[in-house]
Parts: C-alpha cells; structure tokens; sequence
C-alpha cells in the first residue's frame, strides 16, 4: 500500500452549527472534540506519514491553548488555512513532505471512518 499524506480541513465557519461561541470542529463528543475522532483514525496507521490539521487562521490561538498538546501527541502539523476551502486545501498541500505517494483529504467535522474505507481509498 502507498504511503500518504493526509490533510484534514478544519477551517470552515460553522455557520449551520448553531452555537455562535463554537465551531463543530472544536465540540466536544463525550471527552474529545469532534476533529480528533477523524485524526485519530488516521495517525493509527502505518501507511499515513504526514498527518496535517488546516484551521481558521482566527482558531489558531484557541487551538494552541487547548488543543496543541493533543495534536503533538497524534504527530499532527496545524497549518492556517484561507479564506475558502479551496484556499485551505491548498495551504494544506504546500505542507505535504515531498516523500509523501498520494495525498487524501478529509473534511475534519465528519468523525465516522471505518479502516476499511480508508483501506479502499488507498488502494483505488
């Protein structure tokens, strides 16, 4: 199986979420927030070699506060994202190590993966 790179998007606005002092991403289900149930299944395999995280350049601090010491501990590098997705997904790329094969994008809010979909997004 290639080796890949994954870029998981978190800079979105949250504007249907409904709590004007939180965005999804950062919400907690149980004891995590909703970002690291999908990082997670991600930093768990072998095959994943670069794990980014892309936030709202207005998040970074907030992130930084209470949230840096998990990511370090998955190995996820933050990167500001822009104004749009399209920007965002774009700042992810240019973080992407060079001995990365392929590069996958996730949309950090949607936290249920199975391995075996990951499985057959690599493969494909």
């Amino acid at each position: 199986m290639p080796h890949f790179a994954v870029i998981l998007a978190a800079a979105g606005k949250s504007s249907r979420f409904g709590d004007p002092f939180k965005k999804k991403v950062y919400a907690n289900i149980g004891v995590k927030p909703l970002w690291m149930f999908a990082a997670e299944a991600f930093s768990k395999r072998s095959d994943v070699r670069q794990l980014i995280l892309v936030i709202a350049p207005e998040d970074k601090e907030l992130f930084n506060e209470k949230f840096a010491g998990n990511a370090a501990m998955l190995g996820i590098q933050t990167v500001v994202g822009g104004s749009h997705r399209a920007a965002s997904v774009r700042n992810g790329l240019t973080a992407v190590a060079d001995d990365n094969e392929l590069v996958a994008i996730h949309d950090a809010a949607r936290p249920c993966l199975a391995d075996a979909w990951i499985d057959a997004v690599a493969r494909a």
